[in-house]
């Protein structure tokens, strides 16, 4: 109660200062905004002042020249008399207005308006002159005693003209000063109770709350220790979690695996008999020959390469097999994905020439990387093409091919894919397909397609399936590029 009652008081506290603030940023708008719109048109008003005075001096100039002078010069002393007057008459109707192309109209103060009121005469005289001169010295025959009227008016009229001009440009700097003044005022006025303000928020207001924020800081840390220690023990809880998770899926991959082998034994022992026939035939004739008197050497030791050349083959079939089924611990490392391909291929591919599976392999070349499982991932791959095989073995398709790519996704990671052109999957199991113990195959135990996306998820992937019944069914699924060394993870990829 003690802390709320404490909160409410800092509350009502904080308003008044947001209202005094508010206040003064009013105060601002207010009172310093109109001076500082002033200010801006201030200093375009005195040069356009002063420009005038410029202006009616190079009338008067020019028309002297234009008296005096004949051909070219005449002429362009009249040009320069039509440019110059064009502006000076602009420039005095700005004066009149009280702006200078701003946005500001009707400003002047009435002292400048008396200042400009008696200007006024000497500036229509000497505009009306310099007209006279401009129309009368237009053509091949100028009137020569208007031009000098109008010069002379010009002459008489414009000392006054600088002494009346002087005199407003003054007015101008006058004004501009006070409102400088004026406003240099205000600005102290507004700074002074603008500290003051602060000053009372420092005291009454930001002072009490640093304590009370400071208790309750304390109280927010030992609370943080407690969260602390239980999120340290729930973050040991879901590390062996996922870790049971990481073994139940190895688990699964490697029955998976053997599941695979096992239904590959026909065609296993198919591919080890004939390396293993050709190494009896070599042995038997090997024997033959070194029984008779007189033995063919040569023939004998091309008989025993051939031997070794056989047995090498049937080793490496029992290695791709041994470590494809054995492997029992998750492994992360960098692997290609072309090399998956090409890998599964070695112990699939034999059963799809089999069955008479026309393959086809387009793999697109410059793919990232890969981070996690590779044996895993190689699964995937054996399990969606046996599927494939099997699925065209049982439609009886006239041609049956596959088709297996590897392709860059649009978000810079490798897509595998896997399509067939057999039966296809009937629309209302599609969805279904990934359930545990759902097999579109008779006799299928429904857990490869399970697993395997199993796999590709926890490889931060997604699978995907599209099926046509009657035209091509495809498996796919993508996994992320391998992230930076100092980002990769021995155990599964983290959610997300």
């Amino acid at each position: 109660m003690m802390s709320k009652h404490i909160a409410d008081t800092l509350d009502r506290k904080y308003r008044t200062a947001l209202e005094v603030v508010a206040v003064l940023i009013l105060g601002n708008q207010v009172l310093v905004q109109p001076y500082l719109m002033r200010l801006t048109t201030d200093a375009p008003l005195i040069n356009v002042a002063g420009r005038q005075r410029m202006l009616s001096q190079r009338l008067a100039k020019a028309a002297l020249v234009f008296d005096r002078g004949s051909g070219a010069r005449a002429s362009a002393a009249l040009a320069e008399m039509r440019q110059v007057l064009g502006l000076w008459s602009t420039s005095h109707e700005q004066l009149l207005r009280g702006d200078a192309g701003a946005a500001r109209s009707n400003r002047n103060s009435m002292a400048v308006r008396d200042g400009l009121a008696a200007l006024e005469p000497h500036f229509v005289t000497m505009r009306d002159a310099a007209r006279q001169i401009i129309e009368s010295g237009a053509g091949d025959r100028p009137d020569i005693v208007r031009v000098r009227e109008g010069l002379a008016a010009i002459l008489d009229h414009e000392a006054e003209y600088l002494r009346q001009m002087d005199r407003v440009v003054r007015l101008y700097e006058s004004e501009a000063r006070g409102r400088v003044e004026t406003f240099r005022r205000i600005g102290w006025v507004l700074t002074g109770t603008s500290l003051a303000a602060l000053l009372a928020i420092g005291l009454l207001i930001f002072r009490p709350a640093v304590g009370l924020i400071r208790r309750q800081v304390a109280e927010l840390g030992q609370a943080g220790d407690m969260l602390e220690a239980r999120v340290r023990e729930r973050t040991r809880e879901l590390e062996a979690a996922r870790e049971r998770h990481r073994t139940l899926l190895e688990q699964f991959s490697h029955v998976g695996r053997t599941s695979a082998v096992g239904e590959m034994a026909l065609t296993l022992a198919h591919e080890l008999n004939q390396p293993l026939g050709a190494i009896a035939n070599y042995a038997e004739g090997c024997l033959i020959a070194l029984d008779a008197p007189a033995p063919a050497l040569g023939e004998v030791r091309d008989a025993l390469r051939r031997l070794v050349a056989a047995t090498m083959r049937a080793g490496q079939i029992i290695e791709r097999v041994r470590r494809f089924v054995t492997r029992q611990g998750p492994s992360r490392e960098s692997f290609e994905a072309n090399l998956v391909v090409s890998e599964a291929m070695e112990i699939v591919g034999i059963e799809a020439h089999r069955h008479g599976v026309t393959v086809t392999l387009d793999l697109a070349q410059g793919l990232p990387s890969l981070w996690g499982d590779l044996v895993q991932i190689q699964q995937v791959l054996v399990n969606l093409v046996r599927n494939a095989v099997e699925s065209l073995t049982q439609s009886q398709v006239p041609k049956p091919t596959l088709v297996i790519w590897t392709r860059m996704t649009g978000q810079g990671g490798v897509e595998f894919g896997v399509s067939d052109n057999g039966e296809g999957i009937p629309p209302d199991r599609v969805a279904r397909v990934f359930d545990a113990y759902f097999s579109t195959r008779a006799g299928g135990m429904g857990m490869g397609l399970a697993i395997s996306r199993t796999i590709v998820e926890a490889h931060r992937g997604r699978f995907f399936v599209e099926s046509e019944p009657g035209v091509r069914t495809t498996f796919r699924f993508q996994l992320p590029a391998a992230p930076p060394d100092h980002e990769r993870a021995d155990g599964l990829h983290r959610g997300g």
